[in-house]
This record gives C-alpha cells, sequence and structure tokens, in this order.
C-alpha cells in the first residue's frame, strides 16, 4: 500500500479520464456483437478493464467501468432507467474479482514474464471472474424478464466461450507488450521491480517469414469453411509459437481471433455465431479456445527455455570474465598491496640511521602517506567486495545529505582544502536507491574528481555536484575543471585497474568498481571529457521498488 501511495501522485493525470474514453469506446465495438437482450458474443469492456486494472489501480478504474456501464446500459435494450445500476454490476464484480485474485490472493505478475503467471492469469484473471460475472448477469437478466431460465444453460455457455475468447486474445497481448513501455515512461501505478526488456525489433527475414504467415491465413479464411478446418488455424498458431516465442503466439492467436470471428461478424460471409447456429458452434469455440490457449502455454515455455538457455550463457560468459578478472586482480593487487608496505619498511629503516628531529617528522609524514593510500586501496577492495556478495537494499536517500557525507570522508585527500565543492544545484532532493552502492559510486566519481584536479598556480578548482529527475531515472553529474581525459584514453578508464596517467595515485580500481556497482542497481555511468579542460561524469539511476 506504501508503494502505491508512493507512485500515485507520480503517474499522469491522465490516467484517470482514459478509462472513461476506452470504456464507452469499448462498450459500442461490443454492440456489433449483441445477439439478445443485454449480451452480445464478444463483450470487451471486461477485457479492457482487466488490462487498466492492474495498470492504474482500483481508483482509476472500477468507478469509471460502473459509471460508463451503468450510462450504456441503455443502448443494450434496458428501458428502465433504475435497472441499469444492477445490470452494470455484475462485469465490475467480475473485474474486481479478477484484480483480487490475481493480484493479492495468489500475488502473481500482470507482465507474465513466466508460464506460472500466464496460468494464474488464465484461471485467475479471466476463467473464475468471467463464471461469476455470466453466473450474476444472467440471473439478473432472468429475474427481470430479459431472459428466460429455459436459455439459461445455453446461453451461458454461449456467453462464456465469447467472452473468455474476448479476454484471453485481448488482455493477455496488451499487458505482455504494453506494460514495458508503460514502465518506462512512468505511466504505472505498481511497476515492476526490475526493468522489463522491451522485445528487438524482427530481422528482415523474420518479418518477411512472418508477413507470408499472416497473409496465408487470410487466404485460408476466404478459400476453406472454417468451421470444417479450424484447427488448421491452431497449428499455424503452433509454428509461430514454437518458431519465435510467447510474443507472436500471442499476437497471432488475436490476429486468428480478428479474421475467423470478428471480421465474420462485421462483414457475413456466410460463417454464423449465433446460438441459433446449432450446436456445432460451440464445438468449434471450445476447440479453437483450447488450441489458442494450448499455443500461448507453448509459446511461453519455448520462450522461458530460450531465456533460461540465455541466462546459462551469459552466466557462462560472466564467469569466463570473472576468472581473468580474478587472476589479474590477484596479481595487480598483491603489488598494490605490497608497495605501500615496502615503502613504510624502508622509511622504518632509513629513519633508524638517520636520528635528527627533523628527519624523524619527514619520515613520519611519508609514512602517513603510504598508510593512508594502503587505506584506500583496502577500502576499494572492501567496495568490491560489498557489491559483489551483499543483496539489494532500497530506501528514501536524501542526494544532497549523501554527497555531504562522502565529502566529508574524502576531507584527508591531497588538495583538497584548495577544491570547491558546489551542492547547490541538486534539484532531484530524494532517490529511492541502495544507499550502500550509491555511496560507493558517488564516492568513487566525486575521490576521482578530486584526484586529477590541476596542481598549477593560480587554478580554482571547482566540482559541481547536480542532479535532475526525468521520469523515472535520476540524472547525477559530477563535474571538475581538472585535467580532463584523453579522447584516445577515454574508453579504457572503466578497466580493472587501469590508469590513465602514469603520474595517477589511484589504484585504477575506482571507476571500474563504480561502473560495476551501477549496473548492478541497472544504472549507467557516462562521461564527457575535453583534455585540459575537465571531465563531466553523469550515473544515470533508475527509482527502484522496495
Amino acid at each position: 500500500m506504501k508503494n502505491s501511495q508512493l507512485n500515485d501522485s507520480k503517474i499522469p493525470w491522465w490516467t484517470w479520464i482514459a478509462p472513461f474514453v476506452l470504456f464507452h469506446a469499448a462498450g459500442h465495438i461490443s454492440l456489433l456483437f449483441k445477439y439478445s437482450q443485454g449480451v452480445s458474443t464478444f463483450y470487451i469492456p471486461t477485457a479492457i478493464a482487466v488490462v487498466m486494472i492492474n495498470w492504474w489501480g482500483f481508483a482509476r478504474v472500477i468507478p469509471a467501468m460502473f459509471i460508463v456501464a451503468t450510462l450504456n446500459t441503455y443502448y443494450w435494450g434496458i428501458a428502465d432507467w433504475r435497472l441499469w445500476p444492477l445490470f452494470s454490476a455484475s462485469e465490475v464484480i467480475g473485474v474486481m474479482i479478477s484484480y483480487l485474485l490475481f493480484r493479492k490472493i495468489v500475488k502473481a505478475n500482470y507482465w507474465i514474464p513466466s508460464t506460472r503467471d500466464l496460468l494464474l492469469f488464465t484461471l485467475f484473471g479471466i476463467l473464475i471472474p468471467i463464471m461469476v460475472e455470466l453466473v450474476l448477469l444472467q440471473f439478473t437478466l432472468i429475474y427481470f424478464g430479459e431472459q428466460s431460465l429455459n436459455t439459461f444453460g445455453e446461453n451461458f455457455l454461449h456467453n462464456w466461450l465469447g467472452e473468455f475468447t474476448a479476454n484471453f486474445g485481448i488482455a493477455t497481448p496488451l499487458l505482455y507488450s504494453i506494460t514495458p513501455v508503460f514502465q518506462r515512461k512512468g505511466w504505472l501505478l505498481q511497476p515492476p521491480e526490475t526493468m522489463l526488456p522491451i522485445k528487438q525489433s524482427k530481422t528482415i527475414y523474420r518479418h518477411i517469414e512472418i508477413t507470408l504467415i499472416y497473409l496465408s491465413l487470410i487466404i485460408l479464411s476466404l478459400t476453406i469453411p472454417f468451421e470444417k478446418y479450424w484447427f488448421a488455424y491452431g497449428l499455424v498458431s503452433l509454428y509461430i509459437a514454437i518458431r519465435f516465442g510467447f510474443g507472436d503466439a500471442l499476437f497471432c492467436n488475436f490476429y486468428v481471433f480478428l479474421i475467423t470471428y470478428v471480421i465474420p461478424v462485421l462483414y457475413p460471409t456466410g460463417w454464423n455465431l449465433a446460438p441459433e447456429a446449432g450446436s456445432q458452434i460451440y464445438y468449434i469455440f471450445l476447440g479453437n479456445l483450447l488450441l489458442s490457449l494450448f499455443v500461448a502455454i507453448t509459446g511461453r515455455v519455448i520462450t522461458d527455455l530460450r531465456q533460461v538457455e540465455e541466462n546459462l550463457s551469459k552466466q557462462k560468459k560472466e564467469l569466463e570474465i570473472t576468472n581473468q578478472e580474478l587472476d589479474r586482480f590477484v596479481y595487480s593487487a598483491s603489488h598494490d598491496l605490497s608497495a605501500p608496505l615496502k615503502s613504510i619498511l624502508g622509511l622504518v629503516s632509513i629513519s633508524k640511521m638517520d636520528t635528527s628531529p627533523e628527519s624523524g617528522y619527514q619520515y613520519l609524514n611519508e609514512i602517513e602517506k603510504s598508510v593512508l593510500k594502503l587505506d584506500s586501496f583496502i577500502a576499494e577492495i572492501l567496495d568490491y567486495s560489498k557489491n559483489k556478495r551483499i543483496s539489494i537494499s532500497t530506501e528514501q536517500l536524501e542526494l544532497k545529505v549523501l554527497c555531504q557525507d562522502i565529502i566529508e570522508n574524502l576531507k584527508y585527500m591531497d588538495n583538497f582544502s584548495k577544491i570547491q565543492i558546489d551542492l547547490n544545484e541538486i534539484d532531484q532532493k530524494t532517490i529511492q536507491q541502495d544507499k550502500t552502492r550509491m555511496k560507493i559510486i558517488l564516492s568513487n566519481l566525486i575521490s576521482n574528481a578530486i584526484r586529477f584536479q590541476k596542481r598549477i598556480p593560480d587554478h580554482q578548482s571547482i566540482i559541481k555536484i547536480s542532479s535532475i529527475k526525468k521520469l523515472n531515472y535520476t540524472f547525477i553529474n559530477v563535474e571538475d575543471n581538472g585535467e580532463g581525459i584523453r579522447s584516445e584514453l577515454s574508453p579504457k578508464i572503466f578497466e580493472m585497474f587501469y590508469r590513465a596517467s602514469d603520474n595517477s595515485q589511484g589504484s585504477g580500481l575506482g571507476l571500474y568498481i563504480a561502473k560495476e556497482t551501477a549496473e548492478k542497481i541497472g544504472a549507467k555511468i557516462s562521461l564527457k571529457t575535453e583534455y585540459g579542460k575537465g571531465t563531466t561524469f553523469t550515473l544515470e539511476v533508475p527509482e527502484l521498488i522496495s
């Protein structure tokens, strides 16, 4: 509930208006499929409502649905306005049950990322709610004399098959394909915790293959009787599912739904969906529906298997890279750890031989520098370890306070007192993120800016830290007027143990750790630099939902 309230003020105002418009349009489209008093073969508003309630929640969807459905009851042949709320209540109750069962009780993911979520959505998001809705509607129609009890079973079966087909065919592809787009635009009340991938554009050969398949389905619908060869469409859809996976399988199902059910109603061709067509219609409806479900499940399983295969391949590559990095890390770390220690031992030996007070003070200063360098390197190793082993934990962070704490910890660095640090342009005051990792990233970026300032007379060193919010991302800039980076060196600066200058006092781990840590929380680091004028690092950070 806390996350819902947090996000409620951030999604656009038009999400309050859109349900009214869409419900009204969907209701009038459904009138094209009306076959009896108060009912139609395909009722689209419930499918739209199931989608929108998962995107925008109860408050935006349920009142709008009830108001529009109540007013639209007139167009369905119910003349007595006092009965309109009763006839509209059933579909609203059905959508509420769908949301409560699917989201609150079984706690499934509405963007359907797995086979489990698809099965739960089919059962608890569509199947059971539609049965409850239609039972309520049928008995309401019977009680007020709009239908006969004798036709209850036939009408219920016809309505259930048609509405389930419409809901499954419309809601499933919308939730799967549009949710990632809305997530990036910040239009979701309760967005997924991780950024959903948007399906990559198809290659030209894939475009051609799918286009040919869809053209063949049109030819199929024009040349062979659907009532005799309805299973052929399922076989084509099954090929799509096996060949391309879940997303294409859903859209193929929707395409088949359009050319075999919707278009024949709008432009009659002899294929009749009305109940008077006889019992054969139910077998065709049921058979085609089961094939559609089988195609969607097959596509989801295929996609899941491919994702597992891709993850295993990715993990294998990451393991190989990690092993290579470990070898480099052990070699370089042993050198960087031993160098300050050898320096300290050497200074101690010399100080024993030179007992003058002036020399002793100088030796202590040099030893202190070596100890600080050693301490800094050990701190970087600890940061590297934390990022690898500690799980992500989110909290509300004050950006300016976090930067002030980091700057306070960096005061020991050389030349710090001569640098002016400006925090006045931090516009985004708070961010929901992992505090430990944000501190690691910003510490490395700020310390890097301090370390590579110009050491020339009359130069005023300035570091400016600013931030701005764009949709669900916060962009944090760390800008300095220091040495800058040569263009040929900038692509390498995020590599482990890379030093852009022979005079560098750093370990070469800082920017590498910052990049690795950023990737862990879904952030990105980019830079703009001009040699001799300075560098700007930009951290692009997403909001994480706790």
